[in-house]
């Protein structure tokens, strides 16, 4: 796989169940999107069967992604893409993961292939916290060459505008507020503002950012009292690809809901599964958050 990217839980009012929880998109070296849903809890089962049977996980939704540089999931189906130039393209999907090679069923009438922005080419990791929940915007974090970590809000349903102005609304749009985000391998966001880093050790760094873009080089200002930096795991300098986001179910052993599941493929392409419930309390070994019976199981392969 090319890229696999968490697509956001989706929007719902108070109470109301994210209608996406457990969806996530692929796309192979060849370019083709396809589908997948995980239902399950995290049960061992490494032919993939149990938690992805009968919900189109697998099928082939659209083409042609394979030339963008970065992929990421935005909410309600938003998938946000960078092309080599630094174009930041807009797609949204609207279908359960029917099979539609063409990419025409899901995409029609929402924007599809849209530019939104520009000059997002430079940007060493770029992340989402996605629109899910009553929240109705995506909130984009780029990390600069040099380590900076700068801040966008984009509100818009995939106008056409090139120049970036349409639907990145207020002030503080590529204001910096942090520093220092080089030597990690992977930088994922998931979900209310938190995001997960690797280290190239392996070490599972926990951040939140609670601000609104406000400028601060420093990092002081919308990291405080989050336990931003704390570390929260080890030994994931195997992990090829790593994603995941929020979920308002309940796990097992009463496990309380919200929390955040995290999926990782290993470098032969098995799929493994976490729960985390904490807050970025830290705990190098990785014992603290991480709880239940089925942390690191396989519930998939082939990735």
């Amino acid at each position: 796989m090319r890229h696999i990217f968490y697509t956001g839980n989706g929007t719902a009012p108070e109470g109301v169940l994210r209608p996406h929880v457990g969806r996530f998109f692929t796309i192979d070296d060849d370019g083709k999107l396809r589908y997948f849903r995980y239902d399950g809890s995290g049960e061992l089962d490494p032919t993939g069967a149990h938690g992805f049977v009968g919900n189109n996980s697998g099928n082939q939704i659209g083409r042609g992604f394979q030339h963008f540089v970065h992929v990421v999931g935005g909410g309600n189906g938003i998938i946000l893409a960078v092309a080599p130039n630094g174009d930041l393209t807009w797609f949204r999907y609207t279908g359960a993961g029917e099979q539609d090679e063409t990419g025409i069923n899901g995409f029609v009438e929402n924007n599809p292939g849209n530019v939104i922005g520009n000059g997002f080419h430079t940007f060493r990791h770029l992340f989402v916290s996605p629109r899910e929940g009553p929240t109705s915007a995506t909130t984009i974090f780029a990390v600069a060459e040099n380590g900076d970590l700068l801040w966008f809000r984009y509100r818009g349903h995939g106008e056409h505008d090139p120049s970036g102005v349409h639907g990145f609304d207020g002030p503080n749009q590529g204001n910096q507020i942090g520093n220092g985000f080089l030597g990690f391998r992977h930088i994922v966001g998931v979900g209310g503002g938190a995001f997960l880093a690797v280290k190239d050790n392996g070490d599972l760094l926990w951040f939140r950012y609670s601000g609104n873009g406000e400028h601060d080089p420093s990092g002081t200002h919308g990291f405080v009292a989050n336990n931003s930096g704390n570390q929260i795991g080890r030994g994931f300098d195997t992990v090829r690809h790593l994603f995941g986001g929020l979920t308002d179910r309940p796990g097992l052993e009463s496990q309380a809901a919200p929390a955040r599941v995290i999926y990782f493929v290993d470098t032969n392409g098995d799929l493994r599964w976490l729960r985390y419930s904490g807050d970025g309390e830290l705990d190098a070994t990785g014992a603290r958050g991480f709880e239940g019976p089925n942390q690191g199981n396989q519930i998939g392969n082939g990735f």
